[in-house]
This record gives C-alpha cells, structure tokens and sequence, in this order.
C-alpha cells in the first residue's frame, strides 16, 4: 500500500485518475490521452475526453492535446499539468502548461528495443511537441 499526501489535497480525496476523461480516456475507434498535473482542475474539464473527442473531429493528436490544455488555461492560466494523445494511426502529440523543465514522455513501439524519451518545454503560455512513430 502506498501513501500519498500532498499539503493542498484534502483527507480522504479521491483523485482525478479514477474519473474517466479527467485522467485518462481510450476509445478503440479513435486513440487515447493521459493528463496529469493539477486533478482538482482537472477534474472539471476532463481534457483527455476532450483531447480524444477533437482526435475524433479530425484534429491531429498534437492538436487536440493543445486544445485540451487551452480549454483549461482560458479559466485557469495559473494551472500546472500536460497531456499526452495517440492516435490509433500512431501519431502522437503533448501539450503542458505551467510545468517548470518541461513535461518528459516516451514513445515506443512493436519494432523498438527502447524507448524515445521526449520532451516539451513548458512555460508560462503554451508550448507543443508533435512527431509519429
């Protein structure tokens, strides 16, 4: 068992990763998205859902993670947190917010033997990273 305790979470708090679309979202038709960063924000926007919805409207994954985060940002431009998106194509994209050294993630598929460990550059605006595997 671990714990996790953290000055600004309240006792007994349920996070933002067990509630879909706020942590993370997958749909088999389209790809996925996985957020961290501030829940409590989070939780109200549910920007992996939001990320995977505008993958679905057509938008690139890269895209998609910018619009998520942008949602977010217009009400909260104090927020910290990034998103990752995937298509199911396996394009790939981020997108982070107010995250000091950047937002680090790594991509890997069937015919690698290691990781590529990315990284975006955040800052006090939004910053992006985009490529495909």
């Amino acid at each position: 068992m671990a714990l996790y305790v953290n000055y600004f979470d309240s006792f007994r708090r349920v996070g933002d990763s067990p509630l879909v679309g706020a942590g993370s979202y997958v749909d088999k038709e389209v790809g996925g998205a996985a957020a961290t960063g501030d829940g409590d924000v989070m939780m109200r926007f549910l920007p992996s859902l939001i990320a995977v919805e505008k993958m679905r409207g057509g938008l690139s994954p890269t895209t998609s993670a910018e619009e998520a985060i942008a949602r977010i940002v217009k009400f909260y431009p104090n927020f910290s947190g990034a998103i990752v998106t995937l298509s199911i194509n396996g394009e790939y994209g981020a997108a982070c917010h107010g995250l000091t050294g950047g937002f680090p993630f790594s991509v890997m598929t069937s015919g690698m033997n290691i990781p590529i460990i990315k990284n975006v550059t955040c800052s006090s605006y939004l910053t992006y990273s985009t490529n495909q595997v």
